[in-house]
C-alpha cells in the first residue's frame, strides 16, 4: 500500500523538508536521527526531497519525540494529513519535548524551591509545578499550538479547569510570534490567578509577559540575575 494514501492531502516533500529541518534543530542529522529512532538513510530522503510520499502517522510520532522545535501539528500539516483529526492521538512526551522541556530548563535556573506534581502530560492536563515559600503555590503550564487562538480560547480554559484554584499561576507557551503578541495584550480583570504568555524558541524561553488579572505576583521564569544553574562545587 503506497504511504500517501494514509494522508488527508496531498504530500508537499518540500515543506515536510523544512520541518524536518525544523525538527532537527542544531543536532547533527545523526543525532537527530538516534532521538527519533529511526535510521539515518531514511530521514535524508526526506530532507533531500527525494520521496513523494507522505510518512506514516507512527513515523510522524517518533519524529515528534525526538523534535526540538517542530510541533506534532506541524508535522501532521506538512506531511499531509488533517490537524484537527489527530490532534488526540499525540504521543505522550511530544507536547512536552516541544514546549515543557525549555520551561523545565528554565524553572531548574531559577532561584525557587520547587517539586514536579504532574505525573505526565496525558489526557490534556497543564504541566503543573508546586512553589515553595511562595505567595504563588502552584504553577501550571499550558501549550498553545492552535493558530487561530483567541480570547475566548483562553478564558475558557482558565474557567474550566478544575485545577486552577484562585491563588495559582498559569502561564501559556507558544514558540510562534504572533500568538505570543495577541495573548500578552488580553486582559482579564476578574479572574483571580496569575497569568503569563512564555515564548519559547528550541530549548530556550525567550520571553514571559503578565496578562492583566486581578491577581499579581513577582513569581517570573526569567530572573537572569538569580538563576543558579547546577554546578559541582566545593561544598557537594
Amino acid at each position: 500500500m503506497r504511504r500517501s494514501e494514509f494522508a488527508d492531502y496531498p504530500f508537499d516533500k518540500e515543506a515536510f523538508k523544512a520541518v524536518i529541518l525544523k525538527a532537527k534543530g542544531e543536532r547533527s542529522q545523526a543525532e537527530f536521527c538516534d532521538e527519533c529512532g529511526l535510521s539515518y538513510a531514511y530521514i535524508s530522503r526526506y530532507v533531500n526531497g527525494k520521496v513523494d510520499e507522505a510518512p506514516t502517522l507512527q513515523t510522524i510520532k517518533k519524529i515528534a519525540l525526538g523534535t526540538k522545535s517542530a510541533t506534532y501539528e506541524e508535522l501532521l500539516i506538512a506531511a499531509g494529513y488533517d490537524a484537527e483529526k489527530y490532534k488526540d492521538d499525540i504521543p505522550i512526551g511530544a507536547f512536552r519535548r516541544d514546549y515543557i522541556y525549555p520551561v523545565f530548563i528554565g524553572i531548574t535556573n531559577s532561584p525557587y524551591d520547587w517539586r514536579i506534581e504532574s505525573s505526565g502530560c496525558k489526557d490534556g492536563e497543564p504541566f503543573e509545578i508546586i512553589i515553595e515559600r511562595q505567595n504563588i503555590k502552584k504553577w501550571f503550564f499550558v501549550p498553545v499550538t492552535k493558530e487561530d487562538v483567541t480570547k475566548d480560547d483562553v478564558i475558557s480554559t482558565l474557567l474550566n479547569q478544575p485545577k486552577f484554584v484562585p491563588g495559582s499561576k498559569v502561564s501559556f507557551i507558544t514558540d510562534d510570534d504572533e500568538i505570543f503578541k495577541k495573548l500578552k495584550v488580553v486582559e482579564f480583570p476578574l479572574i483571580s490567578l496569575c497569568v503569563s504568555v512564555i515564548k519559547v524558541a528550541g530549548q530556550k524561553i525567550v520571553a514571559e509577559e503578565s496578562i492583566i488579572t486581578s491577581s499579581k505576583s513577582d513569581l517570573s521564569i526569567l530572573n537572569k540575575d538569580e538563576a543558579r544553574p547546577y554546578t559541582i562545587g566545593e561544598n557537594y
